[in-house]
C-alpha cells in the first residue's frame, strides 16, 4: 500500500489555491449580479421617461379640457356617485360620500340606479 505524506508547505499552498478560487468565483458572481443590475436599473429608467411622458400628456389633455384641471377634479364626485347608484346604494348615503347635495344624489339613483324603470315608447 502506497502512503500519502502531505507537507504543511503543499498543505498551505492549497488552501491559497482554494481560497483564491473562491475569491474569483465570488467576484466573477459579483459582476454577474452588477451587470443584470445595471441592465435592470436601465430598463427601469427608460420605464420612467415613458411614464413621465404620457403624465405630461395626460396632464396637457386635462389643462385643455375645457374649465381646466377643476372641471376634471370636479367630476371625480359624480363618476363615484355614478357608481355608486349602480351598485344599488340609496341617495342619502351617496350624497354623505361623495360630498353632494341629496338632490344631486337622488337623480343620480333614478338616472343610474339598480332596478331603475325605463318608461316604454310612445
Amino acid at each position: 500500500m502506497m502512503e500519502l505524506t502531505i507537507t504543511w508547505r503543499e498543505f498551505l499552498l492549497a488552501v491559497c489555491f482554494a481560497g483564491a478560487a473562491y475569491l474569483l468565483v465570488g467576484l466573477a458572481r459579483q459582476r454577474v449580479a452588477r451587470g443584470r443590475r445595471d441592465t435592470e436599473l436601465a430598463e427601469l429608467r427608460s420605464e420612467l421617461a415613458a411614464l413621465r411622458q404620457r403624465l405630461e400628456a395626460l396632464e396637457n389633455t386635462v389643462d385643455a379640457a375645457p374649465g381646466g384641471a377643476a372641471a376634471a377634479a370636479g367630476t371625480e364626485a359624480y363618476d363615484y356617485a355614478v357608481q355608486y347608484a349602480r351598485q344599488g346604494m340609496i341617495a342619502p348615503e351617496i350624497a354623505a360620500r361623495c360630498g353632494i347635495s341629496r338632490d344631486e344624489a337622488t337623480l343620480i339613483v333614478a338616472m343610474h340606479g339598480k332596478g331603475r324603470e325605463i318608461a316604454p315608447p310612445g
